[in-house]
């Protein structure tokens, strides 16, 4: 009787363990398809911006290096600075170094916008009481809705270090005093992963603990900007300690071009507030009210 009632249960169990993993794939997918038009827009925007850098502006400068130092000797030596405008600008990876901080905040701001929309569509569409009674628990549908943001981020960059390395098939540099290796370049992209993951933490958290969601794109392009804009402190001031609170010095780009590694310390920084800020919201998300609306 004893070994009816094991065998009975360990099948209900395996049972029930199947349906909420079908469940969460489930949310999974839908989220995916539902993003699907901003996520191709987001990533079809930010290779064309790569690639009209890279591509398009990078061979100009080049070939127009003498009237280009005229320009640049013009320049206050605090905006040269902020903007990485230098002599190494005509290099291939010097050029990259100074089209990263773009490449950032174009990616900052579509992985804040993905995590707004993935964690506040129901909050949108005032549908956020017939989301917790679906037959799942919360913390499922918030892996899963995590899972769908954290792919198309990792698909985007992807997407992103392949143009990258085509195009550096096209322009690298033929002098040995110039060139850059593509390890370190395709290293040096990487961290637009990073910056991409951290920001749809923000956008995620900020989803959750938002009562009301009237804008993604006004969202996201704020986080993005404060962002870009919080990159001057260190530069500006020549103060190291303020990189503490600029997330995308984090991802030192000059340290990977010419050192092949990042800063441990500013990596670390970054893994624990992405952590920390997706933790937030997993909590706030389980534990939160749902309002009538």
């Amino acid at each position: 009787m004893t070994t009816m009632t094991a065998s009975t249960t360990t099948p209900s169990r395996s049972n029930a363990h199947a349906s909420l993993t079908s469940r969460a794939m489930h949310v999974f997918l839908f989220e995916l398809k539902s993003q699907l038009r901003p996520f191709l827009i987001g990533t079809v925007t930010l290779l064309a911006v790569a690639v009209l850098l890279l591509a398009g502006a990078y061979p100009i400068y080049r070939d127009s290096k003498s009237s280009v130092e005229q320009v640049i000797d013009g320049f206050p030596p605090q905006f040269a600075a902020l903007f990485g405008v230098n002599d190494d600008v005509f290099s291939f990876g010097g050029f990259y170094r100074f089209s990263s901080l773009y490449l950032m905040l174009t990616m900052a701001i579509m992985a804040c916008a993905w995590g707004l929309a993935v964690f506040g569509r129901e909050k949108r569409a005032k549908a956020t009481d017939f989301l917790f009674v679906m037959p799942m628990p919360r913390g499922a549908i918030y892996a899963a809705k995590l899972a769908a943001g954290l792919t198309m981020v990792v698909v985007a960059s992807l997407a992103f270090l392949a143009a990258v390395a085509l195009t550096y098939t096209r322009f690298r540099d033929d002098s040995t005093a110039t060139s850059i290796a593509l390890p370190r370049l395709i290293l040096a992209a990487s961290s637009l992963l990073g910056v991409g993951v951290l920001f749809l933490a923000f956008g995620a958290l900020t989803a959750v603990l938002l009562r009301r969601i009237r804008s993604v794109s006004g969202i996201a392009t704020a986080f993005g900007v404060f962002g870009f804009m919080l990159v001057s402190l260190p530069e500006m001031t020549g103060e190291d300690k303020y990189r503490i609170i600029s997330p995308f010095t984090w991802f030192n780009v000059s340290e990977a071009l010419d050192h092949g590694r990042y800063e441990a310390g500013y990596l670390a920084l970054a893994a624990v507030v992405a952590v920390a800020c997706l933790a937030a919201g997993a909590v706030a998300y389980v534990r939160g009210e749902v309002r009538a609306e």
